[in-house]
């Protein structure tokens, strides 16, 4: 890293939200439009920092700005000694989160969206209406994304970040069937031999631990005939809906899609164990109290689902 030291550079915490900014939406407009800056002042913290680090750390591409090694690098130093400093001012700060305009994120998968969103910013409107939620699909680097300060909160089943995170349970959960309204289902339920012989769809997602329903029924001897692989939840309603498609999922979706489109919800033949949707944070943000008072809204907001 080869830093100026002459002439001398007032380097502010200002310049790090926007580097920030500017590399997790990789836009000068995006990072803005975040920041709730102009166009022209985002520009010139950018033009500051090359000057300071002597890199262009950016380069436009046909994906946004690419960042370059040294971005890459100063990303993960500057966001955990932003989350530091900005945690060590908040807990000497009150919040009032009736005329706070803080923005938080929220990391979850297509089905948590679905139904985590529509709840939350209701509640949110009522109690904290200048208060920004911006939410984005669960990836890979979501615990990385935790410790650096560039994520608030993950929600959903993610037995992964069990041993990484603080955490709080919300609700368990279970699996039920997902099928067409046409399908004639026996009085007395969906047969096993139905189940297994059934054409099913599986959700396949690297960061969800949905994916564990296959293990389940593998070691009950169930091996289902799996004919459709697809990466989102929220695609399920409309291939379900007048075919012959069977599809496990949690209940309480099951039976909003339900709710919505022409299907209908059906006991799995099979025991299997439930599963905790929980609401995930890094300890950093302990001493915070706009994280405190998000985290007991949300825990009020979503346990009563």
């Amino acid at each position: 890293m080869n830093v100026k030291s002459s002439p001398p550079v007032h380097f502010d915490l200002n310049l790090v939200r926007a580097f920030i900014a500017i590399y997790e939406t990789r836009s000068v407009t995006q990072a803005a439009e975040r920041l709730g800056l102009t166009q022209p002042t985002v520009s010139h913290a950018l033009s500051r920092l090359r000057e300071l680090y002597d890199d262009r750390l950016f380069a436009r591409s046909a994906q946004g700005l690419t960042p370059s090694a040294l971005a890459e690098r100063l990303h993960e130093q500057l966001s955990v000694a932003l989350s530091t400093i900005e945690g060590t001012l908040e807990a000497q700060q009150d919040f009032d989160p009736r005329t706070s305009a803080r923005r938080f994120r929220f990391a979850t998968s297509d089905i948590g969206a679905l139904f985590f969103i529509p709840p939350l910013l209701r509640r949110l409107q009522t109690v904290a209406p200048r208060l920004q939620a911006e939410f984005m699909q669960l990836s890979e680097t979501v615990m990385n994304d935790l410790a650096t300060g560039s994520l608030d909160f993950a929600l959903g089943n993610l037995p992964h970040l069990h041993e990484h995170t603080r955490e709080a349970l919300l609700f368990t959960e279970r699996y039920v069937c997902l099928l067409s309204s046409d399908y004639p289902l026996p009085n007395g339920g969906l047969r096993l031999d139905d189940f297994i012989q059934a054409r099913h769809v599986m959700v396949t997602s690297p960061v969800s631990g949905h994916a564990l329903i296959e293990s389940a029924l593998s070691q009950r001897g169930v091996r289902r005939n799996v004919v459709a692989l697809v990466p989102q939840f929220s695609v399920l309603p409309t291939l379900v809906e007048g075919s012959d498609l069977f599809v496990a999922l949690p209940e309480r979706v099951a039976k909003l899609f339900a709710k919505e489109r022409k299907l209908q919800v059906a006991e799995i033949p099979v025991e299997l164990p439930g599963f905790e949707v929980r609401l995930h944070w890094h300890v950093r943000s302990e001493g915070s109290a706009a994280h405190r008072w998000l985290r007991e809204e949300m825990i009020q907001t979503l346990s009563s689902l």
